[in-house]
């Protein structure tokens, strides 16, 4: 029998060295924060004008475009129905106070005859229950004028705020609803921008200097007028408010605003690679530490074409992984 053929080994795959993981240095700096906003400038004050009481304007007392004072006359209704209640209302004040003055003579004559027993006591207490009812109906009677002349009063649409009439009618003779805005006053004294700014900005505070520019417009010295220190609930970021005094003519009032914003000092950041920063869900790095790699959660505070500009706990001579991913072995 031929000679049996000696075992062949099975072959076996060479081994697949592990994926070298790609690092690069962290660099240490002192940034100074920046925060950009974007908003619509709005007058620093503005009120939307209608009349309390209905009727048909019977004169224009300012145009569009003009500057007007707080208190000063816009616009006026036809008030010749109001004007005659006033007067019907101030007829029934005389007459109310002549009854009265009668009632009170009446009761006069009889506490004399009283002293001398000769007014029996419901002469006496019907005589005094009328004085009183007359002072109520003089009450009643003046209160009626009273607003009467209110009403007259509101005939007249005065501007509660000092600005510039930007909207209104054309011209007199419409009518008008009570309540229904037909006049539009803004304050155009300071300009402001309400904008909403990343949650990560919490240097903002009141006070600091910033800058407005617009299309085609230099930046414009402002200030941050207002840090509300609650979220918005929509968006989770911060409201605040930019206001720019004492305007130049090339801000207009309801234009589009980019407002640039600069803490007030230095703070300890990193630059690393944009390569390095992933989100998962929030920002972070993956930091080589011998053979082991660790997730650090970063905050970015500003994104350039050389890197990213990070807060974090790093060490100053850290080695961030390049393109990292889950199978890296992060703790």
């Amino acid at each position: 029998a031929p000679a049996a053929s000696p075992a062949v080994p099975p072959a076996t795959s060479p081994a697949v060295p592990p994926a070298a993981v790609r690092t690069a240095p962290v660099e240490s700096l002192q940034y100074r924060p920046v925060v950009e906003l974007t908003g619509t400038l709005g007058a620093v004050a503005s009120v939307q004008l209608g009349f309390d009481v209905p009727g048909r304007i019977e004169k224009l007392l300012v145009d569009r475009g003009e500057r007007v004072k707080k208190g000063k006359p816009i616009a006026r209704l036809d008030d010749t129905m109001a004007k005659a209640q006033a007067a019907q209302a101030e007829a029934a004040v005389s007459g109310a106070r002549a009854q009265l003055a009668s009632g009170e003579a009446t009761l006069g004559r009889l506490e004399k005859l009283k002293a001398a027993g000769g007014v029996s006591e419901q002469t006496w207490s019907d005589a005094t229950a009328g004085v009183a009812a007359g002072r109520a109906g003089v009450e009643q009677a003046e209160a009626a004028l009273r607003l009467a002349r209110a009403y007259v009063e509101n005939h007249v649409l005065r501007s509660p705020i000092s600005g510039l009439v930007s909207n209104g009618p054309d011209n007199a003779g419409m009518m008008v609803g009570a309540g229904t805005p037909i006049f539009l006053v803004e304050d155009l004294s300071a300009l402001q921008v309400k904008a909403t700014a990343p949650e990560s900005a919490s240097w903002l505070a009141e006070g600091q200097d910033a800058e407005v520019v617009v299309p085609g417009g230099d930046p414009v010295k402002a200030r941050v007028s207002r840090v509300i220190p609650s979220l918005d609930m929509a968006t989770r970021r911060i409201p605040v408010e930019v206001r720019v005094d004492d305007p130049p003519a090339s801000l207009r009032a309801n234009g589009f605003a980019r407002v640039v914003v600069r803490g007030a000092a230095d703070i300890p950041a990193f630059k690393v690679p944009a390569a390095a920063v992933v989100a998962r869900p929030d920002f972070c790095v993956f930091v080589k530490d011998g053979e082991a790699v660790k997730r650090v959660p970063v905050e970015v505070l500003e994104r350039g074409a050389d890197g990213v500009i990070v807060r974090a706990s790093l060490a100053v001579d850290a080695q961030v992984v390049l393109d990292p991913t889950t199978e890296a072995g992060a703790e």
